[in-house]
């Protein structure tokens, strides 16, 4: 057998038997009737009935003293109490029952059963308590209660408290060993229509579950009326310390927790080497290894090892290791090693190094190395490494990733993609933007758009509700051309290929540019348009970039059709020399009014064509 199994049981063995003799002696009952019996003599009739004798110092008791004492039923601890009026404490030592004077400010017990008024019933786990000393005990399933209080007050202020049960009070006077028995009545109250907040509600979370014991939960249930304050308190665990299981019930100025604790409140400074557990309001400090929780409000600082949880607002600075939680609002700063959420509106600035959420509104900044998210609007900046997500912007989004956006008034900086529903400002990226609406300018390879009333800078312009035209032509540098132009009539973007299949040497052409559209009359409109283009004769060895400016004059016979022409002014530059075995390809534009030398020629070209759509 284990060495500690053996010396418990060894302990159990040896007081067992002191166990048996106190329940043999004090709590056996009896009838006694005696009249005008010195002291003394009562003392051996009432040993001699309950068959034990007493032992006590002979100038201790007035033996001589008259008095007179009828009970029935009674234990022997109840007739002593009322004969010896609860100056005496009672030791028992085999079948010797030992009579001491109380030494002053010594303890004193309150026993007795709590009842249903109605029923008549008892009632387990109900709550009995002094209010002053703070000393709390249940009722067992019998509904029997014992509790032991100090006799240094000159009346002891008891209250009985029991989850849809009234509240009832008794005052007794401080003398000896009493029992009281007490019935307290149901009723039925109406719930008012109140705002769901978190207090008194830390004992129903998982941690609340997880570090608070059953008894430690049903008195908050019992108790949550009650409450205390008291200048500081000191506990190992929440139950285990200055003020026992009252600890829930009781505000202090400083609390120091071992290991855990669980207090009503804190107006001042609450340290933990490992979790504080507040039921109401923190001001000041409050401080964990690993764990913050405060059901109330958080106004001041609080620091975590692992986690801060906050079921109603904070205002000030909250820093955790790994999360942060608020229920309500916060102002202040956030900040956390991975993820945190504020489930109402943020003031101030949210840092993580994962992801930050905000429910409602926030209004400052929001800074994480994965996403960010405000679910109703922003007023400030996001800062993510991913992802930024937010319902209305009033400021920054700025991501490697992607940003979305219900409504954005202000700037879209992302690395792949900006997603929004309006844009009342600028979207940025290196691929892709999206909007339905755009008052504003959009700044990425593709843009597409529903409708645009502003500019879309992009390889690729799409707008659904806006310009498309596709265009045939000729021009100087070759016979045929084919143009697709998206976008705005303000500023779309063109995508243009073109062939000469005439001997000597095919020459083929591709290019990119913007343009802008200018109606002057229904039926008369003037554009403006800026290219490059790649230049190249097949069986020659070289390529030419090819630069133009443009302008062109369109008449519109009928609705999707235009013909156009206009002067052109084109600028070639040699690229390269792709294979030196080849003929050198003649420099474009020679034929047309210009001037240059082998590698670059300036000349005055032109342009006539259709337009469709």
């Amino acid at each position: 057998m284990p060495p500690k199994r053996y010396y418990a049981l060894l302990l159990i063995c040896f007081l067992l038997p002191a166990v048996g003799f106190a329940q043999q002696i004090l709590n056996r009952t009896m009838d006694v009737d005696i009249r005008n019996k010195s002291l003394a003599t009562a003392l051996q009739l009432i040993g001699k009935k309950g068959n034990f004798t007493f032992s006590y110092i002979s100038n201790s008791i007035p033996q001589d003293s008259l008095v007179t004492i009828i009970e029935k039923g009674k234990t022997v601890r109840q007739i002593l109490d009322k004969l010896l009026d609860g100056n005496y404490q009672y030791k028992e030592y085999n079948n010797y029952l030992i009579l001491q004077v109380k030494p002053p400010g010594q303890f004193f017990y309150v026993s007795g059963f709590v009842t249903d008024r109605e029923t008549g019933q008892r009632i387990s786990n109900a709550t009995v308590y002094e209010r002053h000393q703070l000393i709390s005990t249940f009722t067992n399933n019998e509904g029997y209660y014992r509790l032991r209080l100090r006799d240094k007050y000159p009346a002891a202020a008891i209250s009985v408290s029991k989850d849809l049960y009234a509240d009832t009070s008794l005052l007794l006077p401080i003398s000896n060993d009493q029992t009281v028995n007490v019935t307290i009545s149901p009723y039925t109250r109406m719930l008012p229509t109140v705002e769901i907040t978190g207090h008194s509600q830390v004992e129903k979370t998982w941690f609340g579950k997880l570090l608070l014991s059953s008894k430690l939960r049903q008195q908050s249930d019992n108790l949550r009326h009650f409450f205390a304050d008291k200048p500081y308190q000191v506990s190992l665990i929440p139950g285990l310390g200055t003020h026992g299981r009252m600890g829930g019930q009781v505000a202090n100025k400083f609390s120091l927790n071992v290991l855990g604790g669980y207090t009503a409140g804190v107006d001042g400074v609450e340290l933990a080497g490992a979790f504080n557990i507040v039921k109401n309001d923190v001001h000041n400090v409050q401080v964990a290894g690993l764990l913050n929780m405060t059901g109330g409000k958080m106004i001041g600082v609080q620091l975590a090892g692992l986690h801060n949880n906050v079921l109603d607002s904070m205002h000030g600075v909250q820093l955790a290791g790994i999360s942060n939680n608020i229920i309500g609002s916060q102002k202040g700063v956030q900040i956390s090693g991975a993820v945190q959420r504020v489930e109402k509106n943020m003031t101030g600035v949210q840092a993580a190094g994962l992801i930050s959420s905000t429910y409602g509104k926030v209004d400052g900044l929001q800074l994480s190395g994965a996403c960010n998210f405000a679910m109703d609007s922003l007023y400030g900046v996001q800062v993510a490494g991913i992802l930024n997500s937010a319902e209305n912007v009033h400021g920054l989004q700025a991501t490697a990733g992607g940003n979305l956006s219900a409504n954005m008034h202000g700037l879209q900086v992302a690395g792949i993609f900006n997603i929004a529903h309006n844009v009342e400002g600028t979207q940025v990226s290196t691929f892709f933007n999206r909007a339905r609406y755009v008052k504003g300018v959009q700044i990425g390879f593709v843009n597409v758009a529903d409708s645009t009333t502003g500019y879309m800078i992009g390889f690729i312009n799409i707008v659904k509700k806006g310009y498309h035209k596709l265009s045939v032509s000729s021009t100087d540098l070759v016979p045929f051309n084919v143009s697709w132009k998206s976008g705005s009539a303000k500023l779309y973007s063109i995508l243009s290929g073109g062939m000469s299949l005439e001997d000597p040497g095919r020459s083929f052409v591709l290019g990119y540019g913007i343009g802008r559209e200018m109606l002057m009359h229904p039926h008369y409109s003037v554009t403006a348009e800026l290219s490059a283009q790649t230049y190249h004769q097949s069986g020659t060895s070289d390529e030419f970039q090819v630069y133009r400016a443009s302008g062109a004059f369109l008449y519109k016979p009928r609705k999707g059709l235009a013909i156009f022409a206009g002067p052109v002014i084109s600028a070639a530059v040699l690229d390269k020399t792709t294979r030196p075995e080849l003929p050198v390809s003649p420099l474009p534009g020679k034929n047309y009014l210009g001037f240059g030398n082998g590698d670059t020629r300036l000349w005055l070209g032109w342009q006539i064509g259709v337009t469709i759509f």
